[in-house]
């Protein structure tokens, strides 16, 4: 009776410690990602051939390869984030500015920090910007999302207007701008 008894308490551990197991396990988004227009809301040229990114994730090291053809004109950004909320520096690539359409005030890096959130990876900085006599501040959140099925990968960003103003300005905080970046994973 008593080794019955520890074999059924022996299985339901078992059980236990592999079901917190999968509800621990995060996604892994490497692969080759293809920029999917149609189901973003951001806006790309016609003239630009389609982004694409490249992810290497060893958790919790995150690296992005961003490669983009503007106008005939390459760019591409080495990326790399900490998923365990250290903390990284990184090229800018999103900002906000008082003059759209210009590159004035844009920072040269950006400083973040990024962690798991449930099955999403979050990365969140500041941005700020002049204007009118005033420094507005913004927090930049970014959420990468991997579907069930791991073929579709979903980049959400927010901008997020602080409440921290310094000069002489009035201004209507709002709930900021969200953009969606969809991408296809191509090759793992």
């Amino acid at each position: 009776m008593k080794v019955t008894l520890l074999l059924i308490c022996l299985v339901g551990y078992v059980a236990i410690g592999f079901g917190q197991s999968n509800k621990d396990s995060k996604p892994d988004l490497s692969g080759t990602w293809e920029f999917d227009a149609a189901r973003s809301n951001v806006a790309k040229s016609k003239k630009s051939a389609p982004e694409q990114i490249k992810i290497t994730h060893h958790d919790p090291e995150l690296t992005i390869h961003r490669k983009v053809s503007i106008g005939g004109v390459q760019e591409e950004r080495h990326l790399t984030y900490y998923t365990d909320g250290r903390g990284e520096t990184n090229p800018t690539t999103a900002w906000v500015t008082t003059n759209p359409g210009s590159e004035s005030w844009r920072p040269n890096e950006t400083k973040s920090k990024t962690s798991w959130s449930k099955n999403k990876v979050v990365t969140r900085s500041v941005s700020q910007t002049f204007g009118g006599g005033a420094v507005f501040e913004f927090e930049i959140v970014d959420e990468w999302r991997l579907s069930s099925d791991g073929k579709t990968l979903t980049k959400t960003s927010k901008t997020i207007p602080s409440r921290n103003l310094t000069g002489n300005a009035a201004f209507v905080i709002g709930n900021g701008a969200e953009f969606k970046e969809v991408y296809k994973l191509i090759s793992k």
